[in-house]
């Protein structure tokens, strides 16, 4: 699908088909693609001279990069939140002194909205340059990467709370959860930091695009926002490898538990074996074929078994004073 706004004197214009106009030396134009159909993306080629190979691989990068710099072409890769989950895509920019192409890999009502706030901007605001677009696009997507940022930090909050609340010597949260949120982080600051290098690139002229000197330090605004999320980014790492640590700890209090449950189990079962040996072993004796003491007495049975009583009543009292049973 394409969609484009026409800016001209303070006046936006804007449609979505393949009859666009042109710009003129008067007016600006953004161009904006979602999944672009064979058609849509032989029309911007044709029109703008560009090379189709960008437009055709893009969605393939696995980090923001820069293709050409004559049309300036880059590609970054861009997070959001959607329906409350984290959504990823690649966005390929063309900049030209009047016209500014994107094209996104999926579509998103995030992006469609980026789309309308930056008409509803310029109906108020009179265009500067392809820069001043670029800037309003971008701020959209940078401001939205706190929102995603925000999102990690509650779900690493969320399982360092389980990895720490033991339930029935098992613990909510497996290992993977812990090491997907580190990946996550991991490839959310390759982004940035790739962002970076490209507005970079930019503003200090290799676009060889004409950026006012007011939208060139609004891009620079947004290459020091990038930065910081870089920092906070490295914050939730850290924070992860704190919960990582509680998991390891929450495991060893479970292998604690289970290590004493067993060592009570066998000094009960150690108990009782002594409480059946005592009887066991008179009886074993007294079943000897050899003269024993009260073995021909009338009374002597009842002697032996009392004797083994008070022996096995004796041991019973001292192992439930130590707690051994």
């Amino acid at each position: 699908m394409i969609t484009y706004l026409v800016f001209s004197e303070g006046r936006v214009k804007r449609g979505k088909n393949l009859n666009y106009p042109l710009p003129t030396k008067d007016s600006y134009m953004f161009i904006f693609l979602t999944r672009p159909t064979e058609q849509e993306t032989k029309k911007v080629v044709e029109d703008f001279h560009l090379n189709p190979e960008p437009l055709n691989t893009y969605h393939k990068a696995t980090h923001s990069r820069r293709y050409i710099t004559k049309p300036f072409q880059f590609v970054m890769r861009t997070t959001f939140l959607e329906n409350g989950t984290i959504g990823y895509a690649n966005i390929l920019f063309v900049l030209m002194n009047r016209v500014l192409v994107v094209s996104t890999s999926r579509p998103s009502e995030f992006y469609d909205a980026i789309v309308e706030d930056i008409a509803r901007t310029f109906i108020k605001t009179k265009v500067r340059s392809v820069g001043h677009i670029l800037y309003n696009f971008l701020q959209e997507d940078v401001d939205e990467n706190y929102e995603v940022l925000g999102k990690l930090e509650q779900k690493i909050k969320n399982v360092e709370t389980r990895a720490s609340q033991i339930r029935q010597k098992e613990i909510s949260v497996r290992v993977d959860d812990i090491l997907a949120l580190k990946s996550q982080l991991f490839r959310l600051s390759r982004q940035f930091w790739a962002t970076t290098r490209v507005i970079s690139l930019i503003r200090i002229g290799v676009a060889q695009i004409d950026i006012d000197r007011e939208s060139e330090r609004m891009l620079g605004d947004v290459h020091e926002t990038f930065l910081h999320q870089i920092d906070v980014a490295a914050a939730l790492k850290e924070m992860v490898s704190d919960a990582l640590t509680v998991y390891q700890a929450a495991l060893s209090n479970i292998s604690a538990m289970t290590s004493n449950e067993l060592n009570i189990v066998v000094k009960k079962l150690t108990s009782y074996g002594a409480l059946l040996l005592i009887p066991t072993v008179i009886a074993s004796i007294y079943g000897m074929n050899v003269n024993l003491p009260f073995a021909h007495w009338q009374y002597g049975f009842y002697v032996i078994a009392g004797v083994m009583t008070a022996l096995t009543a004796l041991a019973f009292l001292r192992f439930m004073k130590n707690d051994w049973l």
